[in-house]
């Protein structure tokens, strides 16, 4: 019987292995030149780590277990709850900001299906501790020239949950995970039912979620604006019922002063929209955009890419706070991930990959070949036969490899002090110093 692979997991061949390597480091390349440092995180946490962020609920959808000791455990779901608490428990102390990237693999109990799978790769980076509008800004276009390296364009949503924030408020915090899951679905005509139901479809959040575009801002800011009218004209009715009851219009003047704050925080967002302008960031903003999470605060965005269909999101991302949710300091973060397995649906790669060099020799001289090897695989990859076949065998072998370069010793040729290096492409070879060789080689490899 052969073994098959788990459902939901992937074997990655060397081609295609390569291609993923190659991406890898193209995006790290540009996450370290904006001053963004590896770290790394267990590959399997303490479940409560992931029902604090995210609720009992999502033991459903994850791979959880006891071990031996009876502990608790999961495979990681995503990264940005293990970075956190790596974070409050290693670097909370260190200077801020700290400008944190990862890759690794996460894993989700789901129904496998195109472009999702049981075990996935996630690469993303966390800014923590930064200012809000400049680290926004910063990690919005990082994660553009992140994808920008592997020739990706990504189209680019952002909107600002202080607003929205704000009307959850009024409508009610029972209600509230309820409406940003319809938000972040966009279900649409469930949401309008919901608001309609709970007497809420006055507040404007309907048409807050419709901006979209160049003008989506200004207009954000006069619903913003008519908002603190009414909830100050609402305030003051209520002060007058109350005829005294300082309790009572106190908690509405916080609601009024709470709209106010709202308001003033668009300022920090348009700080932020005005920073991707100067970075030259292309991006549309849209405050339909909202991620759907709790620990989310200020600006959210979220990326996607044509030729993936229906799921085409490829990146997601915003200002959080999680820290003291796990028994820090309250910090604010800006971070992102990128879904790293989409990305590479459509990453065009050119395979730049060389075959080794294959040294084919006869058996008298088998000691001397694997010096030889050890010599030349200081500047170009080298393959011995480990077969015991015979010189032409090894020729056929080294062709169906497509091996472009063979070098042949015999003992004729370790006498003379010159081997044989055949160009398997044109059929040319010469008889060359090992000096002669290893250079030859070295450029064609381009390892020197």
């Amino acid at each position: 019987m052969i073994l098959q692979r788990p459902r939901g997991t992937r074997d990655f061949l060397p081609a295609e292995a390569w291609r993923r390597s190659a991406a890898r480091k193209a995006m790290e390349g540009i996450l370290g030149r904006w001053g963004y440092q590896e770290i790394a995180t267990p590959t399997f946490e303490h479940l409560e780590l992931f029902t604090i962020k995210s609720g009992q609920s999502v033991i459903d959808e994850i791979y959880s277990f006891k071990d031996k000791g009876g502990r608790d455990l999961a495979l990681r779901p995503e990264l940005t709850a293990p970075v956190m608490r790596m974070y409050v428990s290693e670097l909370q102390n260190a200077p801020r900001p700290q400008r944190l990237y990862y890759f690794g693999n996460c894993f989700r109990y789901e129904r496998p299906q195109k472009g999702r799978f049981r075990e996935f790769w996630q690469l993303g980076a966390e800014l923590i501790g930064g200012s809000r509008p400049d680290s926004e800004a910063e990690v919005i276009a990082l994660a553009d020239q992140t994808l920008r390296s592997v020739n990706v364009v990504g189209e680019i949503h952002i909107g600002y949950l202080g607003l929205i924030r704000s009307l959850m408020d009024k409508i009610g915090i029972e209600h509230r995970p309820v409406v940003m899951r319809m938000i972040d679905k966009k279900e649409r005509e469930a949401l309008a039912e919901l608001l309609d139901d709970i007497g809420a479809n006055h507040l404007g959040l309907l048409e807050l979620i419709d901006l979209k575009g160049k003008d989506a801002l200004d207009k954000a800011v006069e619903i913003a604006r008519d908002l603190g009218a009414v909830r100050a004209q609402e305030s003051a009715s209520t002060a007058g019922a109350t005829s005294g009851s300082s309790e009572l219009a106190g908690r509405a003047s916080a609601r009024t002063g709470r709209l106010v704050s709202a308001e003033l925080r668009i300022d920090e967002f348009r700080e932020t929209v005005e920073l991707l302008e100067a970075y030259g960031v292309d991006f549309t903003t849209d405050f339909e955009i909202v991620r759907g999470l709790e620990y989310y605060s200020g600006t959210v965005f979220e990326i996607y890419a044509e030729g993936l269909g229906a799921q085409r999101q490829i990146c997601g991302g915003g200002t959080y706070e999680l820290a003291s949710l796990f028994g820090g300091k309250e910090t604010s973060s800006t971070g992102f991930g990128l879904g790293f397995d989409r990305i590479m649906e459509i990453v065009q790669i050119k395979d730049e990959r060389n075959p080794p060099v294959f040294l084919a020799f006869t058996p008298d001289v088998k000691a001397d070949a694997a010096k030889i090897a050890k010599k030349l695989r200081q500047k170009v990859p080298v393959v011995l036969d480990v077969m015991g076949r015979g010189l032409g065998a090894q020729l056929k072998a080294a062709a169906s490899a497509g091996a472009q370069f063979v070098i042949i010793l015999g003992r004729n040729e370790l006498d003379s002090g010159k081997l044989v290096l055949r160009n398997m492409l044109t059929g040319e070879q010469e008889s060359l110093t090992m000096a002669q060789i290893e250079e030859r080689l070295a450029e064609h490899f381009k390892y020197l």
